[in-house]
């Protein structure tokens, strides 16, 4: 087993760039959700006005 500082640090920055990769995939999905929300609340308003 490879126990050097250096394979340590790769270590280490491989795992703050996969946390970071899994926020900013969290983030986009939380984003993409409120985008549709309001987007379908948008549409529905207008399906009522031409309705009316």
């Amino acid at each position: 087993m490879n126990s050097s500082p250096a394979f340590g640090i790769i270590g280490i920055l491989y795992a703050v760039f996969m946390i970071a990769v899994a926020v900013l995939a969290v983030y986009a999905l939380v984003l993409v959700v409120i985008f549709l929300r309001l987007r379908i609340a948008e549409l529905k308003r207008a399906a009522r006005a031409q309705d009316g």
